[in-house]
Order: C-alpha cells, then structure tokens, then sequence
C-alpha cells in the first residue's frame, strides 16, 4: 500500500510539471482601428453626420481567413459599421482632440499571420450605394443642396493598424476623396453713390435669380483592384476618367435661387449658399440668369427707376483666378462665383472665380485635396 501511494503522489507531481512546461504567453488582442486625418497631401476625411451629430462614417471590411482565402467573409456584418471620432477614453466627439477612430464595438484583428482583411470606407448623406470590394456604384441619383458624398481608397490586405509615424491617428489607412462639386454664388452692386457727386446715390435691388440647363442627375459608376499586398489604391471611373459621373442629359435642372426683392449693396450678398452638384461639363446652355432694377436718386429724391434688368451669364465664359474659362464642375472642387452690377452702365461685372479644394469640418476633420 505505501509503494502505490508512492506512485500516485509521483503521478501526480509529473501531471503539474507537465501542464507547467506547456504554458505559453498569449498574445494580446489588436483593436482595429483607422488613421484617419491630415496624413497626405490629399486626405479627406469625414464629414459631420448631422442626424447623429458625429463626425463618422461607413465602413465594410472583408476578411480573407486563413484555409478560406478563396472566399470573403462579411467581418462588419453585411451592412458594414459606423466608424466615429473618438477622445482618449473611447467616448464619441465632435470636437477638440480626437485619439482615435474606431467602430461602435470592438473589432480585433485575426492573429493567423496568413489572415488579412479589405476595407472599403465612405460616406453617403441622403444615398445607399451599391459596395463591394472592387465596385462602388450610384444610379441615377439626383443631387440635392446638401448631399455629401466620399469615397475612401480601399485599404488592401491589412492584418494590423499601420504605425502612426507622421499619420494623424493609429489604424487603417483611410484616405477620402469628395466625389460631388460644390458652388457658390456672391452678388453685389459696385458701387451705390457717384463718386464725384456724392448726393447721387445709386440702388440695386434684385428680382430674381436662377440656374438653369445644369445637369443634376446622373449615375457614377467605379472600380478597384487587389493589390495583391498591403496598401491603398484609388478608385477609377468605368466612364469619364475626371468629371466620374454620367449625368441624364434628358432633364437639365432649373434652380430658384432668388425669387423675392433683395437689395444689394458693395458687400457680397451670397445668392447661392455652399450647394452640392454633380460634376459636370458646363455646356453652353448652362447659364446664370439674373432680373434686376436700378433706382437712382439726387439728395434722396427718386430721379429714375428701372426695372425688370436682365442680365444672362453663361457659366463656361466666366474665368478662374489664372485667366482660363471654368468649362467644367470637378470632384472635390469648390467653385465660388464673385459677380458685380454697374448701375450707372448696367454692366456686369465678373470678377475671377476662385476656384479652391473642398475643405470642411475643424483641422482634424479637415478635407485637403
């Protein structure tokens, strides 16, 4: 009896030694998260997702498993996840500093060194495009004043958040390109008193004002391709290479943009708030169409009054700040048209239109391209 107890106290010691020699260190769980922010001379990134008031937007990432590579699988789910801007403890922001973006939950990144994922991010504010990893796809689609539209290159074969370095947060490389135009329009009368007779003073009053034979309609249509190792890579246009979308040339738009008296003076009057359009060429019928009167007084007494002005201004004659015609609205472009009345001469004057990158949001929600 005492030699078998000998032998299960022996049996014993050699099991705990061997669960012992079998222990291993596990390695800690990676969170997925995107590095989002002024990385590149051509970042964008998020706009204000004003429902939610958050700075966010969509992603869907695609993982390739090691022993299933010939397949995809939905790692966000098939709807994809809303990624926001968040401070050091994890809680959402709109702004000041931002430590991260990350998704609603936690995500975590597959350890299998054999493993990666695609992610494809954007934004869409009124719209649900078609998405995979190699098509993103819009039809016909009316553009409305405050649609908002981006596109991220596609992140491939990632398997762990890329080193911060000079990027602005930790995670996937997300880079967004703006893919509507957008357009301004400022009014003014050059001047409202004579110069070398100050008691003649000079009114502009405007009746009326409207864009009309722009294209607002359209479809957009764009591919991608696998790298085929870890990096991003731009979308490109199955149609126009540069404008990216087709427009419906059957139903060119008309757009009110003053319908009630306004009486402008020498400091710009904003006819046309920041509106989204889509990218286009600007044939000739795309025309600016303006009704005005002119009131002319001597020591404040009515001298003359004329009303009903017209004025018609065709888009693709007025000149950027360089001297060239704007025969085109491109992606990612803001448009701001700066246009003047004589009332002495009635002349219509065009001051260059300045035409500039699409910025939005505070510096770390900034839009560079």
């Amino acid at each position: 009896m005492k030699q078998f107890r000998h032998i299960f106290a022996i049996l014993i010691l050699t099991a705990l030694f061997g669960c012992v020699k079998t222990e291993y260190m596990e390695v800690p769980d990676q969170e997925i998260l995107f590095s989002v922010g002024n990385y590149a001379p051509a970042t964008k990134v998020a706009a204000l997702n004003e429902v939610a008031s958050v700075y966010a937007f969509n992603s869907k990432a695609y993982l390739y498993a090691e022993g299933y590579m010939d397949a995809s699988q939905d790692f966000f789910g098939a709807a994809g996840e809303t990624i926001s801007a968040r401070n050091a403890s994890g809680n959402i922001v709109t702004s000041g500093s931002v430590s991260q973006w990350a998704p609603s939950h936690p995500y975590y990144w597959p350890k299998s060194s054999n493993s990666y994922i695609n992610f494809v991010s954007w934004y869409d504010k009124n719209g649900t495009p078609s998405i995979s990893e190699t098509s993103f796809s819009i039809s016909n689609r009316t553009i409305v004043a405050d649609d908002e539209i981006l596109l991220a290159d596609v992140a491939w074969r990632y398997s762990a958040n890329n080193d911060p370095g000079t990027y602005y947060t930790t995670g996937v490389p997300t880079m967004f390109r703006h893919l509507l135009s957008r357009v301004i329009v400022n009014l003014r009368a050059s001047l409202t008193a004579d110069p070398d007779n100050a008691s003649n003073t000079y009114e502009v009053t405007l009746q009326s004002a409207s864009l009309t034979g722009v294209y607002n309609t359209g479809s957009l249509s764009l591919s991608n391709s696998d790298l085929m190792s870890c990096g991003t890579r731009a979308w490109s246009s199955n149609g126009n290479s540069s404008l990216l979308w087709t427009p419906d040339t059957t139903s060119p738009a008309s757009i009110s943009l003053v319908s009630s008296n306004t009486t402008l003076g020498t400091t710009a009057t904003n006819i046309l708030a920041e509106r989204s359009f889509m990218p286009q060429e600007l044939e000739d019928g795309a025309i600016l169409n303006i009704t005005y009167t002119v009131t002319a007084r001597s020591n404040g007494v009515v001298t003359n009054s004329e009303c009903d002005i017209p004025a018609t201004l065709v888009l693709n004659t007025i000149d950027n700040t360089a001297g060239f015609a704007i025969t085109q609205w491109l992606p990612g472009k803001r448009y701001t048209y700066n246009i003047s009345i004589n009332p002495v001469s009635r002349e219509i004057l065009l001051n260059p239109t300045l035409e500039s990158d699409w910025t939005y949001g505070p510096d770390w929600s900034a839009t560079v391209e």
